[in-house]
């Protein structure tokens, strides 16, 4: 990391704490609220990738880092998007194999 970027403060600290608590709050509520499967999926996945982005950014530091460092998590984002894009076809196929 160099010295000319600056870290988070306690006050970002919090404050990050506090959006991960409310977007917890969220995905419990969207399970008491029993939504329909599909959209529960969905509103989770959202949130989750929500989460692991602020804590990647602030409490890993990646904010501050030059752009090179984005490559090492990101080079294995890409390529697990692409095994789930490339077996999709596979899946569609075994669902309707079985029905």
């Amino acid at each position: 990391m160099n010295s000319t970027h600056s870290n988070a403060t306690q006050k970002q600290y919090l404050i990050i704490f506090g959006w991960l608590g409310v977007l917890t709050l969220l995905e419990i509520g969207a399970v008491m609220f029993k939504l329909p499967h599909t959209a529960l999926v969905i509103f989770i996945l959202g949130t989750a990738a929500s989460k692991a982005i602020l804590i990647a950014l602030y409490f890993m530091h990646l904010k501050f880092e030059s752009r090179l460092t984005w490559l090492l998590p990101g080079i294995p984002v890409v390529l697990g998007l692409i095994f789930i894009f490339a077996l999709f076809p596979d899946m569609v196929y075994q669902l309707t194999w079985k029905l």
